[in-house]
């Protein structure tokens, strides 16, 4: 299986950048596109389905390359995959039913493959994701494998798109092996913090003051005056805090949104009130060094004849 990873920071570019891979006889039939939300994914999709490709595509807050990490830019992915191999769904989980809509993608993949494994990506960072994961898990062997990350804003393939669904790629690992592992290059800094009032994944105050007063003082954090559709506003950041647990690693949740109304923030997950967080010191190149050490040593250890290295930069 041969791979290919294009860039470029507009559509026009990017369908050169398709052109230019596929000169020398190259046909994909499978493309992974991370894609800023500000940009066009439907002329992007469009133009891949005309060719024959399948599509595995996410909007993004900050897009992953080799040089680091960027924003309003276009990242794809192109594998000829045997068509044979894979299947693409994409179900939406309406509110409250993120849990059954897991469960739909563990069967489908179970009756599609013997031994599937799984790519999934979930649009609206506010929704469930746990439970999500905990729907597929309920449906296969505990062996699964099942990677991935949220997405921006929407998930989309070739026929459909969903600010509120998971999209998934279900891989016959019969025939390709697929691995993963989840490395973090983020740093908590600062005190303790603890959530004083919260719903779902809205934060209204940290240690009793209006969660948006605490974040711009502690991060120094840019605020987007422009109100969406929603009534919201975007959050200009793309790093997250880290909520303690009694056990194992911190949770990671970024902020997306805010409420200019009530000066409440909006995190990529639910949350409880009590919990305890640290800020975390924006990365930079050592989230890159950390990605790139961990995918080298899997593909040296555990894969070392791998076509192709997927990175979520979530």
């Amino acid at each position: 299986m041969i791979s290919k990873t294009i860039k470029a920071s507009s559509t026009e570019a990017i369908i050169k950048e398709m052109d230019k891979a596929t000169s020398d006889g190259f046909k994909p039939t499978l493309a992974f596109v991370f894609i800023s939300a500000e940009l066009d994914k439907h002329t992007i999709s469009s133009f891949l389905d005309k060719n024959g490709i399948a599509v595995f595509g996410a909007t993004t807050i900050g897009e992953f390359t080799e040089e680091g990490v960027t924003s309003k830019h276009i990242v794809i992915m192109l594998l000829d995959m045997n068509p044979e191999y894979f299947k693409i769904v994409i179900k939406d989980y309406p509110y409250g039913e993120a849990l059954n809509s897991g469960r739909y993608i563990g069967n489908f993949g179970k009756s599609t493959f013997k031994q599937p494994a799984f790519i999934i990506s979930g649009s609206n960072m506010e929704g469930p994701g746990e439970l999500i994961m905990q729907g597929i898990r309920n449906e296969l062997d505990e062996k699964t494998t099942v990677i991935g990350g949220m997405a921006g804003d929407a998930v989309f393939t070739n026929a459909k798109e969903s600010k509120q669904a998971v999209l998934a790629l279900i891989i016959d690992e019969t025939k390709v092996t697929l691995a993963g592992e989840a490395v973090s290059g983020w740093k908590a800094v600062g005190t303790e913090k603890i959530i004083t009032q919260c719903e779902g994944p809205w934060i209204q105050t940290i240690d009793d003051k209006p969660a948006m007063e605490v974040v711009k003082k502690f991060t120094g954090l840019e605020i987007d005056e422009h109100v969406l559709d929603d009534g919201y506003s975007n959050l200009g950041t793309t790093f997250p805090i880290q909520i303690q647990q009694e056990k194992g690693a911190p949770v990671m949740r970024p902020f997306l949104k805010y409420d200019p109304k009530t000066d409440a923030v909006l995190c990529g997950g639910n949350l409880i009130k009590g919990s305890r967080f640290r800020f975390s010191l924006p990365p930079d190149f050592e989230v890159v060094d950390a990605v790139v050490e961990s995918a080298q040593e899997i593909k040296q250890n555990e894969l070392s004849d791998a076509d192709a290295v997927l990175v979520f930069h979530v």
